[in-house]
C-alpha cells in the first residue's frame, strides 16, 4: 500500500462550498458504527463524530452564528403590526347654555382595530449589518471545517497512542522475559561454579527494572485507552494494528515552498482569521453610520365603531401614509465611542491574523522537516535494531566462552529493546506528522484516514 496520494496536496484554493462539503462528507460518507471489538481507524472516527463534545459544540456554534444573517435581513423588510380593542365608555356631557344640545350621561361600548406598517427605505446601518453578518457566516463555515480537520487529527492521535502503548507493553514484556531467562541462567551457572554470585545480582536488578517498565507501560496503555473512550464514548476490547513496517513516503511535492504556499492559501484557520478581519472592518462602517439619517415609509389605517346610543362623533375610520426622516443629532457621544471601539477591535483582529499567519508558516516548515526527519530516523533505527541484535548475539557467544560478563549481555539486551521501542514509536510520529502537515496545508480530509486504515489488519 503506497501513501503517495496521502502526502500529495492540491494547490487549488479552498472555496467556502468546499469547506462545508468537508463537514457534510463526514455525515454522508460513513455508515452507522456498530462494532465495538476489533475496531479500526474509521470505526473510531465514526464514533467520534457522534460523541466528541468539542466537534459537536463547533457544529452548534456554526448554526448559531449563521442565524445572524436572517436577523440582519429582517431589519430591511417591512414591519407590520395590528392592534384590536374593545371597551366600555362613560361620558358626562355638559353643554354651554347658549346651545340647544341636551346635557346628560351616556354609557356605550366601542370596538376597533388599527394596522400599521413601516418599511425602511434608507438605513446604512442595517445594510452594513447584513454584510457583516454574511462575513460572520462565512467565518463560521470555515471554523467548523477547521474543527472537522482537527477531529481527524485527534482521532488519529488517540488511535496511534493506543497502538504505541500496546507495542511498548509487548516489547517490555518480551524484555522482561529475556531478563528472566538471563536470571535463570545466571543462577544455574552460580550453582555449578561457572559464575560469581554478582552475576545473579546484576541479572536480578535488570529483571526488576524491566518489571517496573512493564507496570509503567500497562498504566500508559490504560490511560491512552481512556483517552480514546473519552473521544468516542465507547470502550474497545481491541483495535486493529499495522501488520509490519509501514511504507515511508516523502511529502509530495517534495518542496517546502509549495507546502508553504498551499498553507497560506488554503489553511482553514487562516482563512477564518481573514474573515474575522473583514467582520471587524464592516463593524467600523456600521458603527460610524450611526451619524447618518434614515428614511422609512410608514402607513397606518384604523377604524372604531361605537354602540348603544354612542355619540355620532365617536365612529371613525381612516389612515395615513407618509415618509419619516430620522436625523440623529446627538447621542451623548455613544456613536463616536462605538466607532473607536470597533477600530480597536479591527486592530486586534489584524494582529491576530498576522500572528496566525506567522505561526502557520513556522508550523508548516516544522512539520515538513519533521516528516523528512521521521523517515530518516526510522531507517536509521531499523539498522540500529539489526546492529543491536548482532551485538547481543556476539556478547552471548563471548559470555559462553568466558570473555564477557552477564552485564555485557544485559546492556546489549536493553539496547536492543530500546531500539525496537523507539522505532515503533517513531512510525506513529511519522503518520501523525504527515496528518499535521496536510492539516496545515488545508487539504486534510476523511479520505486520508481511509488510506491509513487500509494498512491496518485484524489482531
Amino acid at each position: 500500500m503506497r501513501l503517495s496520494n496521502f502526502f500529495t496536496h492540491r494547490s487549488t484554493t479552498w472555496k467556502l462550498s468546499n469547506c462545508f462539503k468537508l463537514v457534510l462528507s463526514i455525515y454522508l460518507f460513513f455508515t452507522p458504527f456498530t462494532a465495538i471489538s476489533a475496531a479500526d481507524l474509521i470505526d473510531i472516527y465514526k464514533a467520534a463524530l457522534n460523541s466528541d463534545s468539542i466537534y459537536q459544540a463547533a457544529f452548534s456554534t456554526r448554526l448559531a452564528q449563521r442565524e445572524a444573517i436572517p436577523q440582519s435581513v429582517a431589519a430591511l423588510l417591512p414591519n407590520i403590526s395590528a392592534q384590536a380593542n374593545i371597551s366600555n365608555n362613560y361620558q358626562n356631557i355638559t353643554q354651554p347654555p347658549s346651545t340647544d344640545q341636551p346635557n346628560g350621561i351616556s354609557n356605550f361600548q366601542s370596538q376597533g382595530y388599527n394596522i400599521s406598517i413601516r418599511q425602511p427605505l434608507i438605513n446604512v446601518n442595517d445594510w452594513m449589518a447584513v454584510k457583516q453578518a454574511r462575513n460572520t457566516g462565512k467565518q463560521a463555515d470555515l471554523t467548523l471545517a477547521a474543527a472537522a480537520q482537527d477531529l481527524i487529527f485527534r482521532v488519529a492521535s488517540a488511535y496511534f497512542n493506543v497502538l504505541s502503548a500496546q507495542d511498548t507493553l509487548k516489547l517490555t514484556r518480551a524484555e522482561k522475559a529475556a531478563d528472566s531467562k538471563q536470571l535463570n541462567q545466571a543462577q544455574k551457572r552460580v550453582q555449578v561454579g561457572l559464575d560469581a554470585l554478582t552475576s545473579v545480582y546484576e541479572a536480578k536488578a535488570a529483571y526488576d527494572k524491566s518489571l517496573a517498565k512493564e507496570i509503567s507501560a500497562e498504566n500508559t496503555l490504560r490511560n491512552n485507552q481512556e483517552a480514546l473512550r473519552q473521544l468516542t464514548g465507547q470502550n474497545y476490547s481491541s483495535i486493529k494494528s499495522f501488520a509490519k513496517n509501514i511504507p515511508l513516503q516523502s511529502p509530495q511535492p517534495n518542496n517546502i515552498e509549495a507546502w508553504i504556499n498551499a498553507a497560506s492559501q488554503n489553511n482553514l484557520k487562516l482563512m477564518a482569521a481573514r474573515y474575522g478581519v473583514e467582520v471587524s472592518r464592516e463593524k467600523i462602517k456600521m458603527q460610524a453610520s450611526g451619524h447618518l439619517p434614515s428614511l422609512s415609509l410608514i402607513g397606518n389605517y384604523g377604524k372604531t365603531d361605537a354602540f348603544n346610543n354612542a355619540p355620532n362623533t365617536f365612529n371613525k375610520n381612516g389612515g395615513t401614509l407618509g415618509l419619516e426622516l430620522d436625523v440623529p443629532l446627538f447621542s451623548g457621544g455613544a456613536v463616536s465611542s462605538k466607532t473607536r471601539q470597533a477600530q480597536y477591535d479591527f486592530q486586534t483582529a489584524t494582529a491576530n491574523l498576522d500572528n496566525t499567519y506567522r505561526m502557520l508558516i513556522t508550523n508548516t516548515k516544522q512539520k515538513y522537516n519533521d516528516v523528512l526527519a521521521d523517515i530518516s530516523k526510522i531507517k536509521a533505527e531499523q539498522q540500529a535494531i539489526k546492529s543491536a541484535q548482532l551485538s547481543l548475539d556476539s556478547n552471548e557467544e563471548s559470555y559462553k566462552a568466558g570473555t564477557r560478563t552477564i552485564v555485557d549481555i544485559l546492556i546489549a539486551q536493553q539496547n536492543l529493546y530500546d531500539a525496537k521501542r523507539t522505532a515503533a514509536s517513531d512510525q506513529y510520529n511519522y503518520l501523525l506528522d504527515t496528518v499535521l502537515l496536510k492539516q496545515a496545508a488545508g487539504s486534510l480530509k476523511p479520505n486520508d484516514l481511509m488510506q491509513i486504515n487500509q494498512l491496518l489488519i485484524q489482531n
